[in-house]
């Protein structure tokens, strides 16, 4: 893979809020993946904002991909493309617990009889 002509800030980017144990630990992303984000997200945040005008070829095609004009076309694009989606989507929550308010209602086995214990 040939490396992104993205500028490389002097900070990593680090989302606590929604990946707060890092990129790598969350299962979420490859090890590549991750790099790639710690690596380029601060300038891929800042392009995507406006704060920064694009100074390559490479970001100003990261400016039209988040635009919706262009699909995305390397891994720094297809991961911010997943990162947006994860951080930004709405979350899924899935629980074990039932929300049947009386279980008579479900189920035909289900007698509230009491027993006689003799």
């Amino acid at each position: 893979m040939q490396a992104p002509s993205i500028r490389v800030p002097q900070k990593v980017f680090i989302d606590r809020a929604k990946f707060p144990y890092g990129f790598r630990k969350s299962g979420d992303f490859s090890i590549s993946e991750a790099d790639l984000l710690t690596k380029y997200g601060k300038t891929l945040l800042a392009l995507e904002s406006g704060e920064l005008a694009p100074e390559s070829a490479d970001e100003q095609h990261f400016v039209d991909f988040i635009q919706g004009n262009v699909p995305a076309e390397n891994a720094v694009e297809r991961t911010w493309q997943k990162y947006a989606r994860l951080a930004r989507g709405k979350k899924h929550f899935y629980t074990l617990h039932s929300s049947a308010s009386n279980q008579s209602d479900y189920d035909d086995d289900y007698s509230d009889d009491e027993f006689d214990v003799a």
